[in-house]
């Protein structure tokens, strides 16, 4: 029985072979190279068990010294083909062999026949028949050995035979005359067994081969698909998966001490691109992208990935220094700041924002490095200033700190724990309250009171945006049914929200029990950004709210894309200005006249314009001078508590009108 290894080098000596002859020659070796041992063992029993027969009849060297002989050589041949490693011979080796074993069986045959020849004048009757039995039954049965190689059988199945037909036909008897006939006939069965053997051999063989190509072709397969599961199919750099194995393999081979730096690098200004241009300018853009990364990556022996969409990353070895880690993210943020020309002709910029791991900080694992990364990048992304961010101190204490409120948040009794505040929306003219937008605040038992710029985010990237929503909006429908019919509450839906079928369904489900009067009292505010993700997706989930007769307000407008679109398709009752606008109003003509514009168009469309972040006379000035009415912000009101806002919505109070703060009397006290 073949080893593995031998198993292994026969394999190869097959798959070498360069047709399918070859690969035949060495199936019959290796098959013959097996038989040899226990050839040579009955041929050795049955030479010394015949020249003991004669021992006292024949001359010593007949009985003794010719089986003694043949003993000592089949010895040598057993101990020859025991140790020999067919499976290691090359083809000219194998067809060497062949030649040799054929004319060696042959030669033995030979041997053999003249010995029997030498004793025949000292045998009577019944030794002749012993010699008979020998040259006819251990001759031939000495050819199953080469069973595989037809050509063998056959010439030492014909020597035999007539070896026994020259020394035992003379005998005169019929006896020998009916066994030579029936020799004969074992012969031809002998040889016809041998031959269908080969044929077993060639087909075999075939198979083997076949499979063989099956095998490769299976192997070539599965390591395509190997490439294709680690690699990314458009640019062709590694994909997350393989990334991740990338860094742990930086990670487990790094001196102790010694870390590698992981980046994470993220497109900004790609989804414009996309929607302008089509998913074919973005694709090159990214593929431009990779390029550029590969090429900068080459000489610090590090890894560049893509992890999705328009998200890249990278990994430093541990030798890499600070400065050197400083310098590479700089020139990402050169090399990107390069135009790219899309298949269209068009010429078109992006930028990057990047988030690389410290050295300072002991880490657990790759994945520590990794997590680095992601918070440096978040950080880079809301910092307007910065598109280079290196975690520290501050954002490991910061890292802490989110970890510890997403624990509280995931454990906290929402209904209870969350309190709804409302900032009023004034019209300017007369001081009155046109409605208010009810905001979100977190007291937890566990921390203690949560800013919505910390719980927010952190309930958005954990995925539980969908319950802390429901919990506003019961709070909403349980605070408008107490309130006098004319109150008004705009609520926000977060980007993941409008995006969730499942988030508006149960939004809507909540509504639809609620009386169309009710409804009718309240405005759902969505972000122009949280347009972005899958437009029509959007506009399904909002259709479902107009269906019950809930407004629409589109957020922080101008800070998006493609604003026209959304205005003619969705149809908005309500559009507020992003604060952004009113706080460079003062010291920026453009942003005055973009609040101008965008009031005109409004106006033009029939849709409610409100100007947000208003804080102070100037601004107010401006923003009445662009034509906006109705105003937001700090000037007014800070967020009130609802039994603060009641006697704002019973008209026992007001606001300061617009002529009040020019120190004007009132229109109607004009007129008397």
């Amino acid at each position: 029985m073949l080893s593995k290894i031998d198993l292994k080098a026969y394999r190869t000596m097959l798959r070498q072979a360069r047709t399918s002859e070859e690969a035949v020659a060495v199936e019959q070796l290796r098959a013959i190279a097996q038989n040899i041992p226990p050839l040579y063992t009955m041929l050795s029993v049955a030479t010394m068990s015949l020249g003991l027969t004669f021992l006292d009849i024949a001359p010593l060297h007949l009985t003794i010294g010719f089986p003694a002989l043949f003993i000592v050589i089949s010895v040598m041949r057993i101990g020859w083909w025991t140790h020999e490693k067919v499976e290691r011979y090359s083809y000219e080796s194998v067809r060497r062999g062949l030649f040799i074993l054929e004319w060696a069986a042959y030669v033995l045959v030979a041997l053999l026949a003249g010995w029997v020849a030498l004793l025949m004048p000292y045998a009577d009757s019944t030794h002749v028949a012993y010699l008979a039995f020998f040259c006819a039954f251990t001759g031939s049965s000495a050819t199953i050995c080469a069973m595989p190689k037809p050509r063998i059988v056959m010439g030492c199945l014909l020597l035999t035979f007539a070896a026994f037909c020259l020394l035992f036909l003379r005998q005169g008897t019929s006896f020998y005359v009916f066994m030579s006939i029936h020799l004969a006939t074992t012969y031809f069965v002998f040889y016809m067994f041998s031959y269908i053997y080969k044929k077993r051999i060639d087909q075999s063989v075939m198979l083997h081969s076949e499979l063989l190509s099956e095998n490769e072709r299976a192997s070539g397969l599965a390591e395509s698909n190997r490439y294709l599961a680690l690699s990314d199919t458009l640019t062709g750099l590694p994909n997350r998966r393989r990334f991740f194995e990338q860094i742990s393999v930086f990670f487990e081979r790094a001196p102790h001490g010694q870390l590698p730096v992981v980046g994470l690098v993220d497109l900004d200004g790609f989804k414009p691109i996309n929607d302008v241009y089509g998913h074919t300018a973005g694709d090159s853009v990214l593929i431009e992208t990779a390029a550029r990364l590969q090429a900068l990556i080459a000489d610090h022996n590090g890894g560049i990935a893509r992890l999705g969409g328009d998200e890249f990353a990278y990994v430093l070895p541990w030798s890499t220094t600070p400065e050197q880690a400083g310098a590479f993210a700089k020139a990402i943020l050169t090399i990107m700041d390069r135009p790219f020309i899309l298949p269209c002709g068009n010429i078109s910029r992006v930028s990057a924002s990047i988030g690389y791991s410290s050295r300072d900080f002991d880490v657990d694992s790759a994945k520590d490095l990794l997590e680095q990364a992601d918070f440096a990048l978040f950080r880079a992304k809301e910092t307007v200033d910065k598109s280079i961010v290196r975690f520290s101190a501050i954002h490991a204490a910061s890292k802490r700190r989110e970890v510890l409120v997403h624990q509280a948040f995931k454990n906290a009794d929402l209904d209870e724990e969350i309190h709804l505040v409302f900032q009023p929306i004034v019209n300017s003219t007369d001081g009155t309250m046109h409605c208010c937008e009810a905001l979100a605040r977190w007291d937890s038992p566990e921390i203690g009171m949560v800013p919505p710029g910390e719980f927010v985010p952190i309930a958005e990237k954990a995925g539980m945006t969908q319950e802390m929503t429901m919990a506003v909006f019961r709070k909403v429908i349980e605070q408008l049914k107490a309130w006098p019919d004319s109150a008004h509450v705009s609520v926000n839906l977060s980007a993941q929200d409008v995006n969730s079928e499942q988030c508006t369904d149960a939004v809507a489900a909540l509504l639809m029990v609620q009386p169309a009067s009710l409804r009718k009292r309240i405005s759902i505010e969505v972000t122009e950004s949280s347009l972005l993700t899958d437009f029509e997706v959007v506009r399904a989930n909002l259709f479902k709210f107009r269906e019950l007769g809930v407004k629409i307000a589109l957020d922080d407008f101008g800070t998006g894309y493609s604003s026209l679109r959304y205005l003619q398709e969705i149809e908005f009752d309500v559009v507020k200005i992003d604060r952004s606008f009113v706080t460079s109003i003062e010291e920026n003509g453009k942003s005055f006249g973009l609040v101008r514009t965008i009031q005109q168009l409004c106006r033009s469309l029939s849709v409610t314009c409100i100007v947000e972040g208003v804080e102070s006379r100037e601004q107010l000035e401006y923003a009445r001078s662009a034509g906006c009415v109705f105003v937001q912000g700090y000037y007014y009101s800070q967020p009130l508590m609802a039994d603060k806002l009641l006697p704002y919505l019973l008209h026992e109070e007001s606001f300061e009108s617009y002529r009040q703060g020019l120190g004007l009397k009132p229109l109607g006290a004009v007129a008397s």
